[in-house]
């Protein structure tokens, strides 16, 4: 190991990773779309052996309703009076398209109608069938109102997400901005639209009191390849160890540097580097769609995997996106030491990072579900003042930041290839310890305290595989009244991974906006509270322990259990 490691680390080029990035940043890496499989075939010439699978898109896999392939030719919208471009040439800004759009029949003459944010019925109180609407909420409600209740034809959007004013990140401190927007995936074409910059939609705004704006607009797109692709790289010896399981999405708008070309990219440079070596320890690697990538892979593939990690958003220049790295710990439902073991690998003076606390939202949380049971670490730079915009450039991130993580990343496999450092293991075992004496402390419920005590026993029971924590695992034992909750699983899904929205109707939808806008931690809690049901927890217990994860003080037990009764109902779990 002595010999490999300085020989591996010393091949990794955090100057490639930035090249490679802004390579794929060239690209509009739309599901379906020729730019993806573009950028597939750029990584393909720097990887060497892979192979790219490809699955249907518009298909449903694990409860995942995918969309439909979406590839952008090019398209226009300008106003009428005054003739005036808003977005002169999709071709060259491809962002402002709005994903998941139809095509326009031609170029269309639209009125337009200002509805606020869009996000509420009371906002059309006047009819906007056939018409454009001007609106500033939630891409996805508001598709569902403007577009599907009320024939809308046209959405001329500026929405920006995860506003965060600390790191200048509203509409009022990047007024250029176009924000990354998108229909759901269960749309159907029925309507195209378009994203605005802040300046652009308070413009079209004070023009459309008069009642008298209209636009002329075309957009060319079709279903391009129509699949999902993912490109599977695998190597090293396969001996008697599970595979190690490394993840990155390639999708995303151009340029779409930092989220998420950063991360396929330095996914490049790490396999080029282990694939220069006689790895002993086989390694999987897969460049995905975001999450329907991931789910339609393990609807043809055991997850047999010990361990992974997600990179997704670290080439973040801190100073320039105000972003800090979080290292995402597995989900308490899954414990493991791998976000310690990475975090010991990152923890610096030179960069922000943070650790201890699971967060979804990207593949990882897939991968870590009770179902799926590969507990996988996400190495995420958040918030990023440009995420999801036309301002998430190359000259946003850094080769300091590549260098960084990717060394991490790399001895981090070495510890799990070969002998795991004294010191990295001491420091492991020590966190591991440190946090569990915090929570258990901080907690009074009974099934909390004990579910606290299994937690901390499992994770230094699978680093145990790699070094010698007795010490530490004794001082837990100690423990000893508590209830261990065997591992099993209680077959409540009838699916693989977490559930996500194919089993909405309009009410679903509707009730799940308006929860998650008053909790939004319900994003993770939801899928918390069946992976707690799916290794043998009540109901009760299970609403418990994922409301103490996420911190909700509040009681959710109506709106859980309403859950529940509409997935039994869809027959996605068995009660």
């Amino acid at each position: 190991m002595m010999i490999k490691r300085p020989k591996i680390l010393n091949e990794f080029s955090p100057k490639n990773a930035l090249e490679m990035e802004r390579e794929l940043s060239r690209f509009h890496r739309s599901k379906g779309g020729y730019g993806y499989s573009q950028a597939v075939e750029k990584i393909q010439k720097v990887i060497g052996d892979s192979k790219v699978l490809k699955y249907p898109a518009g298909k449903v896999y694990n409860s995942w309703n995918t969309p439909v392939g979406w590839n952008l030719r090019g398209g226009f919208l300008r106003t009428v009076d005054p003739k005036k471009y808003v977005v002169s040439d999709l071709s060259l800004s491809p962002i402002s398209a709005i994903f998941m759009s139809g095509p326009s029949n031609g170029i269309e003459k639209l009125k337009v109608i200002d509805v606020g944010s869009g996000e509420s019925e009371e906002d059309y109180s006047q009819s906007v069938k056939g018409c454009a609407v001007l609106s500033n909420g939630n891409i996805s409600r508001v598709y569902d109102l403007a577009v599907e209740k009320f024939g809308a034809r046209c959405v001329l959007s500026h929405f920006m997400r995860a506003q965060v004013e600390e790191i200048g990140r509203t509409p009022e401190l990047m007024p250029q901005a176009v924000n990354y927007t998108s229909f759901p995936a269960y749309s159907k074409g029925e309507a195209f639209g378009f994203a605005l910059t802040y300046k652009q939609y308070k413009w079209m705004k004070s023009r459309s009191r008069s009642g008298k704006l209209e636009v002329e607009a075309r957009m060319d797109v079709d279903r391009g390849t129509d699949d999902l692709e993912i490109l599977e790289a695998r190597f090293g010896k396969s001996e008697n160890e599970k595979p190690l399981l490394l993840i990155a999405h390639l999708c995303h708008p151009k340029p779409g540097a930092n989220d998420n070309a950063s991360g396929s990219a330095l996914l490049t440079e790490i396999v080029r580097v282990l694939k220069k070596t006689d790895l002993n320890r086989e390694i999987v690697a897969l460049w995905v769609p975001e999450m329907y990538g991931t789910a339609a892979y393990l609807t043809d593939h055991v997850p047999d995997f010990e361990l992974g990690v997600n990179l997704d958003m670290v080439g973040e220049d801190q100073c320039k996106t105000g972003s800090v790295l979080q290292v995402s710990s597995t989900p308490w439902s899954l414990p493991s030491f791998i976000s310690e073991l990475l975090f010991v690998n990152l923890e610096t003076d030179r960069f922000r990072i943070k650790t201890g606390k699971y967060s979804g939202g990207s593949d990882h949380f897939i991968l870590s579900d009770s179902t799926v049971k590969i507990p996988t670490t996400s190495l995420t730079q958040w918030p990023d003042r440009f995420y999801h915009s036309s301002e998430d450039t190359t000259d946003k991130s850094s080769v300091e930041s590549f260098e960084w993580i990717g060394k991490g990343v790399l001895n981090s496999i070495m510890d799990l290839t070969y002998e795991m450092p004294h010191i990295v293991a001491t420091k492991i075992s020590a966190n591991i310890l440190k946090e569990f004496i915090v929570e258990y402390n901080t907690y009074e419920e009974p099934v909390i305290r004990d579910w606290m005590v299994t937690r901390a026993r499992r994770k230094l029971r699978s680093l145990s595989k790699y070094a010698d924590v007795k010490s530490v695992l004794n001082m837990i034992e100690k423990y000893s009244n508590f209830r261990d909750i065997p591992e099993k699983s209680s077959n409540l899904r009838r699916i693989k991974g977490p559930v996500a929205d194919s089993w909405m109707n309009s009410e679903d939808r509707e009730w799940f906006f308006k929860l998650t806008r008053k909790l939004p931690a319900w994003r993770d809690y939801k899928d918390e509270l069946l992976n707690f049901m799916e290794i043998g927890f009540s109901v009760e217990d299970a609403i418990k322990l994922a409301s103490c994860e996420f911190e909700i003080s509040v009681d959710v037990s109506e709106d859980s259990r309403r859950y529940i009764k509409r997935l039994s109902e869809e027959s996605i779990i068995n009660l």
